[in-house]
């Protein structure tokens, strides 16, 4: 690596006892996003210009206070946005190994080549992988907000198998959202993928789309009302 690191960094956390279960660890906002979920609460990170954000963060200047702190810290979870949009994210996880620091990635599985190679150079200790429907065109373009066609999902599918036979820790989450998921849709989720998806409430607040929606009155598939 030569040269300042280009990751636009939207927002950073110095510690964090939520991101990533378990440990204290800081985390890195990544600006930008390929997918439009109309649910998603970091809206000035999909769209900064129409969300008002603030500046870009150097990325220098939040692995000097990750480095600062890293005594203090168990890891440093990169989230988004969506991180592997970046062709610079793999020089800043080598930058933020070489603290000697675990790193999680936060993704939604859309660049399986991406996740394959910073896999394979040993740069993510724990990835979260958000699967946001089943796995068909019309689901998945709903809760995307996006034109979700085969290729897309073909390319979600290889994440899932990548993660699956790679060794590394990861989980699977699904945000639940009453107006948006249909009770066929949480069925067929946990039918699926089983105990290896964590089903999330969704919560009001900001979002990126003007929503009639709300939280399932449970998260599991045993619903009763929608």
């Amino acid at each position: 690596m030569s040269g300042p690191v280009s990751l636009p960094v939207g927002g950073f956390l110095p510690q964090s006892l939520v991101d990533w279960p378990g440990r204290v660890a800081a985390v890195v906002y990544t600006s930008g996003c390929n997918f439009r979920c109309p649910f998603c609460h970091n809206p000035e990170l999909v769209l900064p210009k129409e969300f008002g954000a603030p500046p870009l963060i150097p990325f220098e200047e939040a692995l000097e206070r990750i480095a600062q702190n890293r005594n203090l810290l168990g890891g440093v979870v990169v989230t988004g946005g969506e991180p592997t949009i970046h062709d610079s994210l793999p020089d800043a996880l080598r930058a933020l190994k070489k603290l000697g620091l675990k790193v999680k990635l936060d993704t939604n599985g859309s660049r399986p080549e991406m996740l394959g190679r910073l896999i394979g150079e040993g740069l993510v200790d724990e990835v979260a992988m958000d699967v946001k429907a089943p796995l068909e065109p019309e689901a998945y373009s709903r809760l995307t907000g996006i034109d979700c066609p085969p290729e897309l999902l073909g390319r979600i599918r290889d994440s899932l198998l990548l993660l699956r036979r790679s060794g590394v820790s990861h989980r699977l989450r699904c945000t639940v959202v009453k107006g948006l998921h249909t009770k066929e849709d949480v069925v067929e989720l946990t039918e699926t993928f089983g105990p290896a998806l964590t089903l999330q409430r969704y919560r009001a607040g900001k979002t990126l789309g003007e929503l009639e929606a709300g939280p399932f009155d449970s998260a599991m598939p045993a619903l009763s009302e929608i």
